[in-house]
């Protein structure tokens, strides 16, 4: 697999400086929008052939197509809760008071709604860099203010819906991401290396043009495999990530 369509230039580390502030959900979308067969089962989605199925978008774990050209922080991936469990299940329980009222409208510019086929709510907050993934399994609050009653289950099962409650409380009262509930990923800086890496190696970069962009200037050097073989394996070692992720691993993010 390659990266195709997804046309960033690999040696411009400004040009994915985004990500690094980003939660893990972007970045799994960065490796999902290279993947070859989901490009052309999104582009396929917009323009049916008759005849021919395609599989759909919940084979890529997504409740609904996003364009694989969007990049972050412009795209807004609606992770399904199968391989997503930050997802806050939800009812609408009645209509309550303002203060306890969930409003969408309020944040429109904000928020995506998809509603599936079984009559479910799928939505998203999102800002680009940091989410929040709500289902509404039953009424709607796409008609207007309606009060919510959250739906947890478990101990382990139930933390990280708990922990998008959480956000979404604090959301609702400020209009804001907390950054102290979205914390910045420690491994970014690692996963961006990555991307970077897969996408020279589809830019058709060799393992030391790739070295001496991402790592050090002295893999530009004649002799470098030989006189710096500390350098050579941290290149094979990024590549060889690259390849995990671009092959699937990329799931293991979210």
């Amino acid at each position: 697999m390659r990266s195709t369509g997804a046309a960033t230039d690999w040696r411009d580390a400004s040009a994915y400086a985004s990500l690094l502030d980003a939660d893990r959900s972007f970045h799994a979308w960065e490796w999902l929008r290279r993947d070859r067969a989901y490009r052309e089962a999104a582009r396929a989605e917009r323009v049916p052939e008759a005849g021919r199925a395609r599989p759909g978008p919940r084979s890529w774990g997504l409740e609904a197509f996003e364009d694989p050209d969007l990049v972050t922080p412009d795209a807004r991936p609606l992770w399904s809760r199968e391989v997503h469990p930050f997802v806050l299940s939800a009812v609408v329980a009645r209509v309550g008071s303002a203060a306890d009222a969930f409003d969408l409208a309020r944040f429109a510019a904000l928020a995506k709604l998809h509603r599936s086929e079984d009559g479910i709510e799928h939505v998203l907050l999102a800002d680009g860099l940091r989410a929040l993934r709500l289902d509404v399994i039953a009424g709607s609050i796409g008609q207007g203010p309606a009060q919510l009653r959250y739906l947890l289950a478990g101990i382990a099962s139930a933390a990280p819906p708990l922990l998008t409650l959480q956000r979404l409380l604090v959301f609702c009262r400020t209009g804001r991401f907390a950054r102290s509930l979205h914390r910045p990923e420690a491994k970014a800086g690692r996963w961006v290396l990555m991307l970077r890496a897969w996408d020279g190696l589809a830019a058709g970069a060799d393992q030391r043009e790739i070295a001496a962009a991402l790592l050090s200037a002295r893999a530009a050097e004649r002799r470098w495999r030989s006189e710096t073989p500390s350098l050579r394996s941290q290149a094979q070692r990024l590549v060889r990530e690259a390849g995990r992720m671009a092959g699937g691993g990329w799931r293991a993010l979210l």
